[in-house]
């Protein structure tokens, strides 16, 4: 019995070991479905128990598995389907892309019209600068669409090309004719001068020291002997053009009043950024004193315009702009594309970022180029700071037509100290090809150029914090060394203020030796310092009302560069890390070149100083100086009155409350 229990033990142990998990799988029209049975060997008759159970079971199960399998199958379907729409409807965008595009393009077109004909209707002299932009850009798109491959198909273009250049050559030859022409583009603008400064000489004192710079520039030229005069006439010639019809047209003074009213709102909006962000450090309670913090206010709208030129740049519109400004200089002046690019650059973006535009070149250009590069650079501003600077107190008006002369100038004092010796690799301003844009998308372009602006702040602050430090610390020491012999007013600026007064003289401050003395104090902290610091001297200086009208009026274009030393070694380090090769070449030119920018800027304040009439002096915006504020100081003297029982003095201040 032992024997036999332990044998029945092993056997039902065995089948129960022998169990198995089968797979069990059943076929249909629309596909393969399983699922698992377990069935356990019978110990006591060795056979599968319930074998016709199996089959119920299967035949049980098989319904709800089909309805499963069709759950699944419809859903897959349906994916299906939608991606196969999708494909499709990526297919018709692909083969009628051009045809959409146009469709989307006539809509926009349409609305366009649309707004502008309302507007029109509504006010038209409002309306009148956009309408006039509108009928110029169809011009643009007639001429470059229609009339211009109709001209090239009759070869009539290049005929009138080849006569004209035949007729250059000739010109050209004969030396005679060029020394009348050159003469005649040199004196004109003489004549004009003195014509119409012959009722106030004071305004002709500008062209004394034009004359002065001229002839400085000749003396310290590279080569005296390979000057190019084209370039060079023409750069003045374009500068007073420019000015002309930025300062004394009449229409064309308005429209610039009107696009400098433009820039300024454009430029306001970053309030809305920086209240939101900052709150009272840049919108602070309207009591008297309490001014918005400059790095959360006006510093904070590099960031704005940095984040939207990096998408017009994307969209190719930067480009655009500048390549067809490049041609006009190009076919007036002669510089090379690149030397014209760059210049026209430098009116938008700054001396830090312009050369970006065409670093593949900066290896393979010449040493006059080179030149041309930074001299242009240091003599324009980036419209980055331009909120900056109007925030300090300089005239929108005065901004935008200083930054539109210095171009043609820059280039014209360049040519002259440091001619071209050698031969450019590229000289057509359609052989350039402009990098494109890295980004994906303009929201990508938001981000960086946003982000690549910071670091512009950040370098400004760290700038200002530490050559205002520097400075207090260099007045101090001036100070010390005249008190030990008796003039306590020695300063920093004071010395600056005698280095540069004559510089300050012929540009036309001529009012009066004290107003002569404020202004060369200002070009000294300029050039010695920065150009923000000297904006901000500027902004008190006529907040004290310390300041003629003509004297902040020549000012503005006198400061309006970045002509100066940390500006030096952030070009030198600039150009350096873009063509290393020609580091020591840059670093010899860098200093030469400051100067030619400078005495581009100190041309423009003459010839601002002779054109304009009327000068207007503007207030520094932002803050509660000029507002209805209120004063902490006031109440703060009644509330002691009150405490010591003074009853006349709390009666005045009440009434003064």
């Amino acid at each position: 019995m032992r024997i036999g229990s332990a044998d029945d033990k092993n056997d039902r142990q065995k089948g129960q070991e022998r169990g198995v998990e089968e797979q069990i799988h059943i076929d249909s029209t629309d596909g393969t479905a399983e699922f698992r049975a377990n069935k356990t060997m019978n110990a006591s008759n060795n056979q599968y128990a319930g074998e016709n159970g199996v089959i119920e079971l299967r035949q049980k199960q098989q319904p709800a598995r089909k309805n499963d399998d069709a759950n699944s199958r419809s859903g897959w379907d349906l994916m299906e389907w939608v991606e196969q729409a999708q494909q499709n409807l990526l297919q018709i965008f692909d083969e009628n892309q051009k045809l959409i595009n146009a469709f989307m393009l006539i809509i926009i077109l349409l609305l366009y019209h649309a707004l502008i004909g309302f507007a029109l209707f509504h006010n038209f002299n409002k309306a009148a600068t956009l309408f006039t932009i509108t009928v110029l850009g169809w011009l643009y798109v007639i001429y470059q669409q229609i009339l211009s491959p109709f001209l090239k198909r009759q070869k009539l273009v290049g005929q009138i090309k080849m006569q004209l250049l035949e007729h250059w050559n000739r010109l050209k030859a004969n030396a005679i004719m060029i020394r009348l022409f050159y003469g005649f583009s040199a004196g004109l603008p003489i004549l004009f001068v003195v014509w119409d400064t012959r009722h106030n000489l004071e305004r002709l004192s500008g062209l004394f020291g034009l004359i002065v710079f001229l002839i400085i520039m000749c003396l310290i030229s590279h080569k005296p002997t390979k000057v190019n005069w084209r370039p060079v006439l023409w750069g003045f010639l374009l500068q007073f053009i420019f000015g002309i019809m930025v300062l004394r047209w009449e229409y064309g003074a308005q429209k610039f009043v009107d696009l400098s009213n433009m820039a300024i709102l454009f430029l306001d909006f970053t309030k809305n950024g920086t209240d939101f962000t900052y709150g009272f450090l840049s919108a602070p309670p309207n009591i008297c004193g309490m001014e918005p913090v400059l790095a959360f206010q006006t510093i904070q709208v590099i960031i704005y315009v940095g984040a939207i030129v990096s998408v017009l740049y994307f969209y190719g519109i930067v480009q655009a702009v500048l390549k067809r400004m490049a041609m006009l200089m190009q076919m007036t002046l002669g510089t090379t594309a690149t030397e014209s690019l760059n210049a026209c650059a430098c009116v938008l973006l700054g001396n830090a970022e312009s050369p970006l535009l065409i670093r593949p070149y900066i290896e393979k250009m010449t040493a006059s180029e080179l030149h041309a590069v930074m001299t242009t650079g240091f003599s324009c501003i980036a419209g980055a700071v331009f909120a900056a600077y109007i925030s300090f107190g300089a005239c929108p008006r005065y901004l935008l037509s200083a930054a539109v002369m210095s171009a043609p100038g820059s280039l014209a004092c360049s040519k002259l100290l440091y001619p071209e010796t050698e031969k450019s690799s590229v000289k057509n301003v359609k052989d350039l090809e402009l990098p494109p844009s890295k980004e994906s998308n303009a929201l990508e372009c938001i981000s960086n150029g946003s982000l690549m602006s910071v670091h512009l702040i950040t370098a400004v602050c760290a700038n200002l914090v530490s050559f205002m430090a520097i400075m207090a610390l260099f007045n101090a020491i001036v100070g010390y060394v005249g008190t030990l012999i008796g003039y306590t007013d020695w300063s920093l600026e004071l010395f600056l203020g005698y280095t540069f007064f004559p510089i300050a003289y012929l540009i036309g401050v001529t009012e009066n030796a004290e107003q002569t003395f404020l202004v060369a104090k200002l070009l000294g902290v300029k050039i010695v310092i920065n150009d923000f610091m000297a904006y901000q001297r500027l902004g008190v200086m006529l907040k004290q009302n310390l300041l003629t009208p003509r004297s902040a009026m020549i000012s503005t274009y006198a400061l309006c560069s970045f002509s100066d030393f940390i500006a030096a070694g952030i070009q030198l380090a600039v150009l350096s890390e873009m063509a290393p090769t020609r580091r020591t070449l840059i670093a010899r030119l860098v200093l030469r070149a400051l100067l030619a920018g400078c005495i581009s800027c100190f041309m423009s304040a003459a010839i601002a100083g002779i054109l304009i009439e009327v000068p207007v002096a503007c207030k520094p915006s932002g803050g509660n100086a000029g507002a209805k504020c209120f004063d902490l100081s006031v109440h703060q003297r009644f509330m002691e009155d009150m405490l010591l029982g003074n009853s006349t003095s709390v009666v005045n201040l009440r009434d003064e409350l």
